[in-house]
C-alpha cells in the first residue's frame, strides 16, 4: 500500500494547485491513496467546509489537522461526520480521537496528536494519550500526524511508540526536514513540509511577517500569493517492511 501523506496545506489558492497536479503526482509515483493535514487552509487558520467539500473532490481520504483545528468555529458543525482526525489530546467532543480509512481489506487508523513544547494550548500529555487509544486501536496500520513545534519532543514520541505505529509524521513547523528514517518498522520524520507559496515566509506574505518581527506589533497575516508553489509532504510504503521517501515539488503556475 503506498500512501501520499501531504504536508501542511496553506491558503485557498494551493486548492487549485493540487486540483491541477494532484492526479499526475499519483501516476508518477503510484500512489494508492493521499492523506493530507489541512489545518491552515482558509485564509491561512482552520478549514471551512466550502474548503473542506473541495479537498475531498481531489480524492484526498484522511485529514489531519492541529493547533488551528477549531480557528474557523464552523467546523463544529461538520467535524463529527467529516474525515478528518483531529488532535486527540485536546480535550474536547468535537470530532474523532481516531479516524479509520478503509482500503482494500486493509484499515488504517489516522491519529493527530498535538505537541505541549513551546506551545500555548492546553493539552493532555501525548504520549499518555497515544497509550490509551493503543488500547482501542484495531487497524492493521496506524498513522500519527505529530503536530507540534520541537523536533526533540517529535523524535522521543517516534521511539518511544517505534513498533507500535507504521509511522509518526511530524507536522506544524511547515519547513520538510531531512532527517527521515524507519525503526523497528516505523516510519519517522521530523516534519513533512508545505503544500503553499514557495516564495513566502511558511506560506504568509512575507512582507507582513517581516513586519511582526521588526515592529514586535501584531497584526493579522495574509497567506502569500505567489507564480511557484509547493507541494511536499512523504510517500510511505506500508506492508511487511515499511518505507518513506520525501515528495518536494516546485510547480510554476
Amino acid at each position: 500500500m503506498r500512501i501520499l501523506y501531504l504536508g501542511d496545506i496553506v491558503g485557498e489558492k494551493t486548492i487549485k494547485v493540487l486540483k491541477d497536479n494532484l492526479d499526475e503526482i499519483k501516476k508518477e509515483y503510484k500512489i494508492n491513496m493521499v492523506f493530507a493535514n489541512a489545518e491552515n487552509v482558509t485564509k491561512g487558520k482552520g478549514l471551512s467546509l466550502k474548503n473542506y467539500k473541495e479537498i475531498k473532490s481531489l480524492g484526498i481520504s484522511a485529514i489531519s489537522m492541529g493547533n488551528h483545528t477549531f480557528s474557523k468555529s464552523e467546523i463544529k458543525e461538520y467535524i463529527n461526520d467529516a474525515t478528518i482526525a483531529r488532535p486527540a489530546n485536546l480535550n474536547t467532543s468535537y470530532g474523532k480521537n481516531v479516524l479509520y480509512i478503509k482500503y482494500n481489506d486493509k484499515k488504517i487508523a489516522v491519529v493527530n496528536m498535538m505537541g505541549r513544547v513551546f506551545t500555548n494550548a492546553i493539552l493532555d500529555c501525548p504520549f499518555k494519550t497515544m497509550d490509551k487509544l493503543l488500547e482501542e486501536i484495531e487497524a492493521d496500520h496506524i498513522i500519527v500526524d505529530f503536530h507540534g513545534e520541537a523536533t526533540s519532543e517529535k523524535k522521543a514520541f517516534f521511539y518511544d511508540f517505534s513498533g507500535k505505529v507504521d509511522a509518526v509524521l511530524g507536522t506544524h513547523t511547515h519547513t520538510q526536514t531531512s532527517d527521515e528514517q524507519v525503526h523497528n518498522n516505523t516510519c519517522f520524520i521530523s516534519d513533512m513540509g508545505m503544500c503553499g507559496a514557495y516564495n513566502s515566509i511558511l506560506g504568509d506574505d512575507i512582507a507582513d511577517v517581516i513586519t511582526r518581527f521588526r515592529t514586535g506589533m501584531y497584526e493579522p497575516l495574509k497567506v502569500c500569493d505567489d507564480t511557484e508553489y509547493l507541494i511536499q509532504g512523504v510517500i510511505l510504503d506500508l506492508g511487511t517492511k515499511n518505507t518513506i521517501s520525501r515528495l518536494n515539488k516546485i510547480i510554476k503556475l
